[in-house]
C-alpha cells in the first residue's frame, strides 16, 4: 500500500496527470470564488439591516459561507476527477503497466453519474455524522474514516477495474479483497482532509486505486 501511494505521488508531475489536476483546480477555485462572491453580496445586503440584526447576520452570514464551501468543494472535486478518470487510469497505466489491457469502455454519462453519486453519498454520510463531532469526536473520527473508506474504497476501485474487467467480475473481486480496498479508502479519506491537498486528493486517490487493483491481480508495477 504504501509503494502504489508512493508511485501515485511520483506521477504528479505526468503532464497528463497535471493536465487533470489543472482542469479540476481551476473548476474547484471557479466554485469556490462563486460561492465566496455570492456569500458576500448576501452578507452585504443583511448587514445594510439596522441594529443589532446586523452583526449577526455578518458573522452568521461568513460561517454559513465556509460551510457551504467545506461542503461543496468535495464535491466538486469528486465528481471533476470521476469525469477525467479515464485520462488518469490511462496515464498509470501506461507508465507502470504497459501490457495490461483495457478492453471496457465506461461512458462519460457513466462516469459523470459515479462520481455524483459518490460526492452525494459522501457528503450525506459526512452530513449525518458530523454531530459525534461536537459530542464524541473519537467516535466521529471512527466512524467518518470507516464509513468513507468503505464508499470511497469501493467506488474508486471500480474506475480501473470496471475497464480491466467485466462488472460482475470487478465487483466480486472487491468482496474478495474487501479489506484491503476499504483501507485504500480510508488513505483516500485522510488525504482528502489536508487543506490544499484536497483539491487534487481524488486524482491522487485514482492512480492509487489503479495500483491497488493492480495488485490484486498480480501484475506488479513495472517501473518506465
Amino acid at each position: 500500500m504504501i509503494q502504489a501511494l508512493s508511485l501515485a505521488f511520483g506521477q504528479l508531475s505526468d503532464p497528463r496527470i497535471q493536465k487533470v489536476i489543472g482542469i479540476s483546480v481551476a473548476i474547484a477555485v471557479a466554485v469556490f470564488a462563486g460561492l465566496m462572491v455570492g456569500g458576500w453580496y448576501l452578507i452585504d445586503w443583511l448587514t445594510n439591516l439596522n441594529g443589532w440584526w446586523s452583526d449577526i447576520a455578518h458573522a452568521l452570514g461568513l460561517f454559513a459561507v465556509l460551510v457551504i464551501a467545506w461542503f461543496t468543494l468535495p464535491i466538486v472535486t469528486a465528481t471533476t476527477a470521476a469525469l477525467f478518470s479515464d485520462q488518469v487510469v490511462d496515464a498509470v497505466v501506461a507508465r507502470h503497466y504497459p501490457g495490461a489491457s483495457m478492453p471496457y469502455k465506461v461512458s462519460i454519462g457513466e462516469m459523470l453519474f459515479d462520481g455524483m453519486k459518490l460526492a452525494i453519498i459522501a457528503l450525506f454520510v459526512n452530513v449525518l455524522t458530523l454531530p459525534l463531532l461536537f459530542f464524541f469526536p473519537p467516535v466521529y473520527a471512527a466512524v467518518a474514516y470507516g464509513l468513507n473508506g468503505y464508499l470511497l474504497g469501493r467506488e474508486y476501485f471500480e474506475m480501473p477495474a470496471f475497464r480491466r474487467l467485466p462488472r460482475a467480475e470487478a465487483k466480486a473481486m472487491f468482496r474478495r479483497h474487501k479489506v484491503r480496498f476499504v483501507l485504500a479508502g480510508v488513505v483516500i479519506a485522510f488525504l482528502a482532509t489536508i487543506p490544499i491537498l484536497n483539491f487534487i486528493a481524488p486524482i491522487i486517490g485514482i492512480a492509487f486505486m489503479v495500483h491497488m487493483f493492480e495488485s490484486v491481480v498480480n501484475l506488479g508495477p513495472r517501473r518506465g
